[in-house]
């Protein structure tokens, strides 16, 4: 069990995430075109009714709805076509009982007008007049004014991740600019006398550095902005300089390895050198992802999280990507997707710690099947190969092969073939 007083995964989460949002965080302002993925942050409040005013949604005619009540292929409506709305201009000619004016999707309706016929749903008859061969109602193919948004109605609220319906909104309500909250700083430490550079041929012992971009990767994702630091040799003196220094200009610095207990695990104790730092929590009851650190030193808040990858991945979608959620004040996250399937074979929670493992899904005809995958958190491949996780707790029973469980989509790793489970 080692040294550490170990908290369970959601008090972990919890005391992060405590931590993180109640941080000063920054503001800046971004154009439109810069704004998507950001995260809003004040209410944007629509200061004009959108639309500004009432359009038709097809080509067609606007009329007087009732002129049309009794129109049929047989017994079609008579009106007189009396003028011709210009996209983009006035409408300035008023309908009256028995009449219609031409009329473009987009177009402003004109007065006297309560709705538009389809112009599929006409014939001109060559005289002036037109022919109505279906009925409409009161505000049919019709948007009315502030349809989509009143004056004075937050469109975009604080802490809204915005997308690309969102730009749609705020550019229809006038907007070139939006507040939002300026990217978390978070700097990679990644240590070990064993990590080489990725394009580098390993001598024996070594291994390539994997953790530095699967973290940088995730934090990306996140909305912050990422720092790499060089690798860092397994000295408690040349992390310490290395922490001090990323302390200084980072909002949040990730350790990657080294938080274990050993000999040579540096981490914490360089972590406890920092000034005024406070540890908020050192070992967390999860497989994989034991080792976990997390301390604040002034406002920088430091995550050491363990050097297996499996297990670094695991805890920063756990635990660091929540905080970093609420550190930028994010009020709205995507559902988690979960589905129920089958065992493909038997699964043993750990005894003592609650665990998160991978699973294969398998589509047959009576239903899916979820095949685990080796929990092993140094075996990289594991990741993806796999399409969701299942969550067990500490001592939980054995389940075997054929048990239905509860399975939370990877969606990111389910496509093609794979739609037909998440319809």
């Amino acid at each position: 069990m080692g040294p550490w007083k170990l908290i369970t995964l959601d008090k972990a989460r919890q005391l992060a995430m405590s931590c993180m949002s109640g941080l000063q965080r920054q503001t800046e302002i971004v154009g439109l075109r810069e704004a998507m993925g950001r995260i809003a942050a004040v209410d944007f409040i629509n200061t004009e009714d959108n639309p500004p005013f009432d359009r038709s949604t097809v080509d067609g005619f606007a009329m007087v709805s009732s002129d049309s009540a009794t129109a049929s292929m047989a017994t079609p409506s008579v009106v007189s076509v009396v003028g011709e709305v210009k996209m983009g201009s006035l409408a300035e000619d008023i309908v009256t009982q028995g009449q219609a004016i031409r009329i473009p999707t987009g177009g402003m309706l004109p007065e006297g007008a309560d709705a538009v016929i389809m112009r599929e749903y006409t014939r001109d008859a060559g005289d002036g007049t037109l022919l109505v061969l279906r009925s409409v109602v009161a505000g049919d193919n019709v948007i009315r004014r502030g349809d989509d948004a009143v004056a004075g109605s937050v469109v975009v609220s604080a802490g809204h991740r915005i997308g690309v319906p969102d730009l749609g909104v705020l550019a229809s309500c006038g907007a070139d600019h939006v507040i939002v909250v300026k990217k978390p700083v978070v700097t990679i430490v990644t240590t070990g006398d064993e990590i080489i550079a990725p394009g580098t041929v390993p001598a024996p012992g070594q291994i390539r550095d994997v953790n530095s971009f699967t973290l940088l990767a995730l934090a990306e994702a996140a909305g912050c902005e990422v720092l790499l630091t060089e690798k860092v040799p397994d000295s408690q003196e040349g992390l310490s300089a290395v922490l001090e220094a990323a302390v200084a200009k980072a909002d949040v610095v990730l350790v990657s390895g080294g938080s274990s207990v050993g000999d040579r695990d540096f981490t914490t104790t360089a972590v406890q050198s920092l000034h005024g730092v406070k540890i908020w929590f050192h070992g967390v009851a999860l497989k994989p992802g034991k080792p976990t650190l997390m301390a604040l030193a002034g406002e920088t808040v430091i995550f050491g999280v363990p050097g297996h990858t499996v297990a670094a991945m695991t805890v920063f979608k756990e635990i660091v990507e929540p905080a970093l959620l609420a550190f930028q004040g994010v009020i709205s996250v995507s559902p988690r997707f979960v589905i129920q399937a089958k065992l493909g074979a038997p699964l043993r929670p750990d005894a003592e710690r609650d665990e998160i493992l991978r699973v294969r899904l398998e589509q047959r005809e009576d239903g899916v099947l979820a095949w685990p995958l080796p929990a092993k958190s140094g075996l990289i491949t594991v990741m993806t190969r796999a399409h969701g996780m299942v969550y067990t707790k500490a001592g939980q029973r054995e389940m075997q092969t054929g048990e239905i469980v509860e399975v939370q989509v990877l969606t990111d790793r389910v496509s093609g073939t794979w739609q037909g489970v998440l319809r």
